[in-house]
This record gives structure tokens, sequence and C-alpha cells, in this order.
């Protein structure tokens, strides 16, 4: 049982026939050279020489997502679309399908996605998985300079208020590359100030 924001509970089957369902959205995966190997409730998954390719429904989120492993690594569907569609990969939500219908067109939906946005992964292409890796690195490299300018910020604006200017620059000269321009200005005059100390 569900129970949805208007206090309706609704009801939610397990199974769905969620393999047979995605056996047939996915069946164009065959004209990339992928059998199936393995289908039970909640997964449907193919194979072609050294990649993988899983159509799955979470278990408790009945959310249906797509994923690609290629080279010992896996890559999910909005990482795909990162590297061609930025703007369509952030706009990305999974689906979650309770229902028959909503089963049916969210596994249409996400094979449309699929042939729109990996063909080059569903062809094994090494160059497009070198570039994701490649991609990857630099998101990861990008989310850690952010989450230590979100708490890099506070501690130097605080030093600045008290004159602490060496302790700014070293704090800002960590999150260099993110600093706004009333950050590289308080920068500035701390340098400056703490070079006369």
């Amino acid at each position: 049982m569900v129970e949805r924001a208007s206090g309706e509970v609704v009801r939610v089957s397990i199974d769905l026939n969620f393999a047979n369902e995605a056996a047939k959205s996915f069946d164009f995966l065959g004209g990339f050279g992928f059998e199936r190997l393995q289908v039970d409730a909640t997964l449907v998954r193919y194979r072609k020489s050294g990649m993988e390719v899983d159509v799955y429904r979470g278990r408790k989120s009945f959310e249906l997502s797509f994923k690609i492993s290629f080279g010992g690594e896996r890559y999910s569907l909005q990482t795909i679309m990162r590297v061609s569609d930025p703007v369509a990969a952030n706009a990305y939500r999974r689906y979650a399908a309770t229902t028959l219908e909503g089963l049916r067109e969210g596994l249409e939906q996400l094979s449309a996605m699929v042939k729109t946005f990996a063909p080059r992964a569903l062809r094994g292409e090494a160059e497009f998985f070198a570039l994701l890796d490649e991609k990857k690195r630099t998101w990861s490299y990008e989310y850690a300079l952010d989450v230590l300018a979100e708490q890099v910020r506070p501690m130097a604006e605080s030093a600045f208020k008290r004159k602490e200017y060496s302790k700014v620059v070293e704090l800002y000269e960590q999150v260099l590359p993110l600093l706004t321009a009333t950050e590289l200005k308080r920068l500035d005059i701390s340098r400056a100030r703490a070079a006369r100390t």
C-alpha cells in the first residue's frame, strides 16, 4: 500500500509482470548484439562480450532504471546523458511504476531515452567509455570542491571579520576556482594585510 499526498491509499502490486514488459520494451538491444541473460521479478540483464545491461525496478522505490557495465565499471543512464546533454541529465528523474499501465509507460520512456542517449555505449565504443571515465573524475573533483567550498566560506568570512588575514588566505586558496567577486576581493585584501604582518 502507498499513501498519496491527498491521503488516498493505493494498492501497489509487487510484480506487475516486470520481466515480460521490460523484455518487450528493450528487445531492441538484440540489434546491438545483446542477449538476455537473466530475468526475474525486478531485473532483466543482457550481455554481449564483456558488457552487461541491467533494466530493473526498485523493490521498494518502484523506480525504473538502466545501467550498463563496461570494463568492470557501471554507468547509469543519467551519467551517460551528462556527456551528450547535461541539461537533459539534470532534468532526468526516474519513473516510479506502481501500476501495469505506469510500468508500460515508464519502460517505454526509459527505452526511448536509452535509444536517444546510449547508442555509443551500447555499441561498446571504448573511446566513449574513456570519455565517461574522464568526465566522472572531473565531476567527482567538482563535487568535492563544491562541498569543500560550502565548508570553507563561513569559516573564511568569520576569519575576515576577526581580521585573521593569514587564515582567510589559507581557506580561500583551497577553493580558488569557486570564489565569487566579493570573496576574491577579500582574498586580495587579506593577502595584502597578511604580508604586512
